[in-house]
């Protein structure tokens, strides 16, 4: 048996709009321009069949925009309905994540509607986060509709996204987005949407350093869904240090698409003072109708 090479550890930077790289030796990824997609139409086409891991996109808010946003989120304006990552991550969302929420989902959908309307006041006119991240996703699937998963009653959808604050120290262990499948809270979702679950980062505000959204060398297929983000695992946990990786700091206003069902990731601890804000959805395509369905 030959030697075993040394794991590669390499930091995303940004680069011209257009650039398509391979990250870390193994880390298919393209920066784009939100300003000017179409010439992208299929770059969702190439995250299902795996020509590609990651998708960065500059340019949906300014940075401006963003530091006003979160100076709102610090003020708690609008007064989002606050939960809370398990007390080791150091962190909360304003909305309810569906892979914490209990598995009747009891008042989640009343709170989804609540949650919706708060969204819609947080930016200006024109710029509604929902609006514009659909918008220019649906613009990297040949058009194809960006939507709210509906929920199982009339009028029912769960949240778009969930708005996430790291503060200092502040992580998430390592994890394969497909074992939200086999959480109880995710039995209906699981029945309108396919199991190859995609996903998005915008960042609001990165932090003073650390917080990086941190893409390992190991995949696993839609079906094979481990646990691997508490203390319910399935299987050997994997030997990050013995991984090749791809850190992704992103600036405020950007957006990381990443094949988060099928690509081992994490977020590594927050440093400094100040705390890293996101807003998150997963993704997959419904199983019924020709658009791509989100959900927080």
């Amino acid at each position: 048996m030959g030697p075993v090479s040394a794991p590669v550890r390499d930091d995303w930077l940004a680069a011209e709009a257009g650039t398509e790289r391979r990250l870390g030796g193994f880390l298919g990824t393209v920066d784009l321009a939100a300003a000017d997609l179409c010439a992208h139409a299929g770059a969702f086409d190439r995250l299902r069949e795996g020509s590609l891991q990651a998708i960065v996109l500059h340019g949906v808010y300014s940075p401006a925009l963003m530091q006003r946003t979160v100076d709102c989120l610090v003020r708690h304006e609008p007064p989002f309905l606050k939960t809370w990552f398990p007390p080791a991550f150091n962190a909360f969302f304003y909305g309810r994540n569906i892979n914490l929420a209990d598995a009747g989902l009891d008042g989640y959908f009343a709170e989804a509607a609540r949650f919706a309307g708060q969204l819609d006041e947080l930016m200006p006119a024109g710029l509604g986060l929902a609006d514009r991240v659909c918008g220019l996703l649906s613009q990297l699937d040949r058009g194809r509709p960006v939507l709210a998963a509906p929920g199982p009653g009339p009028g029912e959808h769960y949240m778009f996204t969930t708005l996430r604050a790291h503060a200092p120290q502040g992580y998430i262990p390592a994890h394969f987005d497909n074992e939200m499948r086999l959480r109880p809270s995710y039995r209906h979702l699981a029945g309108i949407v396919e199991p190859h679950i995609l996903s998005f980062v915008l960042t609001l505000a990165p932090g003073d350093r650390g917080g990086a959204l941190e893409v390992f060398d190991l995949r696993c297929e839609p079906g094979d869904a481990q646990l691997l983000s508490d203390d319910r695992v399935r299987g050997a946990k994997p030997e990050l240090d013995r991984l090749s990786s791809v850190r992704f700091r992103l600036p405020a206003g950007s957006l990381i698409v990443l094949d988060s069902g099928r690509t081992l990731h994490r977020v590594t601890p927050v440093g400094g003072a100040a705390t890293r804000w996101t807003a998150c959805s997963f993704m997959a395509l419904s199983r019924t109708t020709p658009a791509m369905m989100c959900w927080g």
